[in-house]
């Protein structure tokens, strides 16, 4: 099932109300909505951490299991990103975050992937990040036409930026880049 509700969900959730009639079990979906100083996600020793300098309420959802989930609607292959933070600015913050082994042109895919899944819900947002975390090192990515793409995707559409970072990734919520 993919969630047809994240919208709905983002805007009760940050104002520490409980998702309204949830399509999904929000147990598999939230994974913590309040100010915690450090939102990270974890597998397998590849790490994404953001430091919530600034106090703010951020949503943790699990994309992959959770906000979208295989079942007989869903098939086995839709790509999709593992985690999505959610920071409460004056318009939602997001942050797509996909942990991989060495597959960086998967990851690119699946980041690519959630955005169109919930377009119209990222349209809304502020701001849209994409973060990929592989456990080997960085490959040279300037050339991948697909990397190119998807920066520029949110760069243009979505005013963030993408990151492809080795084993860890720790970034303050202060310096994720304004882009106009």
């Amino acid at each position: 099932m993919i969630c047809g509700k994240l919208e709905a969900c983002v805007k009760r959730t940050i104002k520490g109300q409980s998702p309204d009639k949830c399509d999904n079990r929000k147990e598999n979906c939230i994974e913590f909505s309040d100010t915690r100083m450090y939102v990270k996600c974890e597998e397998k020793k590849k790490k994404y951490i953001l430091e919530n300098t600034m106090g703010k309420h951020v949503v943790s959802y699990r994309m992959d299991g959770g906000i979208v989930h295989v079942d007989a609607k869903v098939p086995e292959g839709v790509a999709k990103c593992d985690y999505l933070y959610v920071i409460d600015t004056d318009k939602p913050t997001a942050v797509l975050t996909e942990l991989k082994g060495v597959d960086v042109a998967k990851a690119i895919q699946q980041i690519d992937s959630t955005l169109m899944l919930f377009s119209g819900f990222f349209r809304k947002c502020s701001k849209v990040y994409g973060r990929i975390i592989v456990a080997s090192a960085v490959p040279k990515l300037n050339a991948s036409p697909a990397y190119v793409k998807l920066q520029n995707k949110l760069r243009n559409s979505y005013r963030g930026n993408l990151k492809v970072a080795s084993i860890q990734l720790i970034e303050r919520d202060t310096d994720l880049p304004v882009v106009k």
